[in-house]
């Protein structure tokens, strides 16, 4: 190795294994949903990557960072909006799946990672950053082609509108007093959407 190369990953970090980082990110993902949070450990993560401890912590800086890396890597992908021409029912759809996957091990996870960035400011800026703004951008994209194609009141604020469809379902999810159901859904976005949709011209 040249002495410039070796000087180029002594000050950036070394290159990450495109490999062995999908192998920890999966292993993460999946010990995350058997035993949680809190009795998720770093040795435990290692042993089923196949990778060692310090492979894990050259790339991560503890397991917090490391669980919710793991967590947008597995569940972004399940919560994206589709794109039609119907944009009330793809915003249906996903609010559907978001409470699928909230009432299931996903919702048990992502309440220890919400826990943990009250104490962890590293891991409340990647938990806004990285789920919950690109979320929230995805689901305001959805509500404004809806304005547009005139089934929403123009002057709706819509960043109040997504607290009101989404807020709920994180109350539950986090305070378990009520179950996260399909009627519940369907139930919270009739009332959000008839009190914000364009009157019929007359």
């Amino acid at each position: 190795m040249s002495s410039t190369k070796a000087r180029a990953i002594a000050a950036t970090g070394r290159p990450r294994d495109d490999a062995a980082q999908h192998a920890i990110l999966q292993a993460t993902a999946e010990l995350l949903e058997e035993v949680g949070f809190d009795k998720l450990t770093i040795e435990g993560i290692a042993a089923r990557a196949g990778v060692a401890k310090t492979t894990i912590y050259r790339w991560w800086q503890n397991k917090g960072t490391l669980a919710l890396d793991a967590f947008l890597t597995a569940v972004s992908p399940k919560l994206a909006f589709a794109e039609t021409d119907a944009p009330l029912a793809d915003l249906r759809a996903q609010v559907h799946r978001v409470g699928k996957l909230y009432r299931g091990k996903t919702g048990r996870v992502l309440c220890e990672i919400i826990a943990l960035a009250q104490a962890d400011p590293t891991t409340r800026e990647q938990l806004l950053e990285g789920y919950v703004l690109p979320r929230r951008l995805a689901a305001k994209a959805c509500l404004e082609r809806a304005v547009v194609q005139g089934a929403l009141r123009p002057d709706i604020d819509i960043d109040t509108v997504l607290d009101a469809i989404y807020g709920p379902i994180w109350y539950r999810m986090i305070l378990q007093h009520q179950p996260i159901e399909a009627h519940f859904i369907d139930g919270l976005l009739d009332l959000a959407l008839q009190g914000i949709a364009r009157p019929a011209k007359r």
